[in-house]
């Protein structure tokens, strides 16, 4: 007996060392998920005309480093490695570096969704190396680096926006990126605000006394010396700034020096506000549609109300003049006739007593 009961519970150990076993398998710690949060406590940098923000994480003997960038014309999230400026490219080589969603205040992003929906293959995370129209969005490269380009409506989304968070996968597991915009709107609008060009002030000169000259005794005439060929003018090079696709029969591109990087910008941000008025009179356009739609809509809803009523109508009298056409041919015309007797043989009374 004592035997038995030995073997027995030698067996209860074992089975329950082998589910221990399986159970600690069963947790696979590669896949959690991690958030970091970059709040008001780390301010935001302007530098180059963008605001940056910073926020680092150890990872044993590296340092991780999520680099936000934002200027008037794209938003820039930088994954780095041991690169505290984020002026480095490609220090966290990640080839298949995913962006599952970019969230304001817990609402997607509306560029970012369009990006989802019109990628070449529409899923619902952005992939490396997807394509989307215009390179609206843009997740190439294996750098870690993930552009948004901005417009008009998407920078005044940021500036009024409190968390700015992003959900990456670097490695296949989720990382959420939350950044406070704390301060964004202020640092933003600086940055959009043309700087003015201040004129030298003017000194006065004092006033000088005329001075009686010399008469001078004409000089020996000298031989006019050989004329100096003209300097080579040389052709500045000319780029343009170009609109959408979408938008190229309507917007006409704009010239600007290539070597000028204050005239690029200024190019660049006419054509994203030509942008933005097309899509407001399209917007304008579209709500005319429905109006007009909505219009005629209630216009032939009456129109078939209108015939079902006549039907009816048609419907009710033929179904009483039959009954009445039996009291016609007696000659009487009841109450209920009266409304038809106009339809009854010549010489019918009505016998309706009032």
């Amino acid at each position: 007996m004592r035997g038995l009961s030995g073997h027995l519970s030698f067996y209860l150990l074992s089975l329950l060392l082998v589910m221990s076993s399986m159970s600690q398998a069963s947790v696979n710690p590669f896949k959690k998920s991690k958030s970091y949060n970059f709040g008001s406590d780390i301010s935001w940098d302007e530098h180059n005309g963008a605001a940056i923000k910073s926020g680092r994480v150890r990872d044993g003997s590296d340092t991780n480093y999520y680099h936000l960038n934002v200027n008037k014309y794209r938003l820039q999230l930088r994954l780095g490695r041991n690169d505290p400026s984020g002026e480095l490219e490609n220090t966290r080589l990640l080839e298949s570096l995913t962006i599952a969603d970019v969230l304001v205040d817990g609402h997607r992003l509306p560029v970012f969704n369009w990006c989802l929906q019109n990628q070449r293959n529409p899923g619902k995370k952005l992939k490396h190396n997807a394509t989307v129209p215009d390179n609206i969005c843009q997740n190439t490269g294996g750098g870690g680096d993930f552009i948004i380009r901005l417009d008009k409506k998407t920078r005044d989304i940021l500036k009024k926006s409190g968390v700015l968070e992003f959900i990456v996968e670097p490695y296949g597991r989720p990382v959420k990126l939350r950044y406070s915009m704390s301060g964004f709107a202020t640092i933003m609008t600086k940055i959009e605000t043309p700087k003015k060009v201040s004129k030298p002030v003017s000194v006065a000169r004092p006033a000088t006394v005329p001075v009686a000259k010399p008469v001078a005794r004409p000089a020996p005439a000298k031989p006019r010396p050989a004329a100096k060929p003209r300097p080579v003018v040389k052709k500045t090079k000319m780029c343009n700034a170009s609109p959408p696709e979408d938008y190229k029969p309507l917007i006409k591109s704009v010239a600007y020096p290539c070597a000028d990087a204050t005239k690029k910008s200024a190019a660049e941000e006419k054509i994203l506000g030509l942008v933005d008025k097309e899509k407001e009179k399209e917007e304008k356009k579209k709500k005319r549609k429905l109006k007009s739609e909505s219009i005629e809509h209630e216009r032939l809803k009456s129109a078939a109300q209108d015939k079902r009523n006549i039907d009816w109508d048609n419907k009710q009298a033929e179904l009483w003049i039959s009954r009445c056409e039996r009291h016609w041919k007696k000659g009487n015309s009841p109450c209920y006739c009266e409304k038809f007797i106009k339809n009854a043989p010549p010489g019918t009374k009505n016998t309706c007593k009032k």
